[in-house]
């Protein structure tokens, strides 16, 4: 479904190609604060092993202000991992964003909670919460939008993680 959202296909570009900046810009969406490098991979074709391309986005269990009360997942100062120790600094390594198709986007807050408001999601989340979920991830969509349309590509080295946290895992 993601892939559907997100992604325009052209003649110019392959999905390979854009996998890393769509992996942290999907982090940055949801505010995921445990990707490390435990946390990406490659599939291949187990008979021929050729190599088919990269693995699906997974382990995003710390995401959506798992953990805190809803209103804090709207800074873009979350901490994140693997590169740079905050969203607002990781975003920024993605080197183009002209991948994303913002309008399919406009009805996401309406899926978010068409979807959190299922069975059995409903039971666990409620409606406060999946409002705060909701209205947190269109806000960092607008967030990204401006972001985009800013973007330049410096690095900042400064951000940078120190230590490979992933050792821990």
């Amino acid at each position: 479904m993601l892939n559907d959202i997100f992604l325009q296909f052209n003649d110019l570009f392959s999905l390979d190609r854009y996998i890393p900046c769509f992996c942290l810009v999907v982090d940055f969406l949801i505010a995921n604060e445990d990707r490390h490098f435990n946390n990406f991979g490659l599939l291949r074709n187990p008979e021929t092993l050729e190599w088919i391309g990269a693995a699906p986005i997974f382990d995003s269990g710390s995401s959506l202000g798992y953990d805190s009360l809803p209103n804090r997942f709207l800074s873009a100062n979350i901490p994140c991992k693997p590169f740079k120790k905050t969203h607002a600094a990781q975003i920024q390594l993605v080197s183009s964003f002209e991948w994303i198709d913002f309008s399919k986007l406009d009805r996401i807050g309406d899926e978010i909670q068409d979807i959190l408001s299922g069975e059995p999601t409903a039971e666990f989340i409620d409606e406060a919460r999946r409002n705060a979920i909701a209205n947190a991830v269109v806000k960092r969509i607008a967030m990204l939008k401006e972001i985009a349309q800013q973007h330049t590509n410096n690095d900042d080295l400064s951000d940078d993680l120190t230590e490979n946290i992933a050792q821990t895992y």
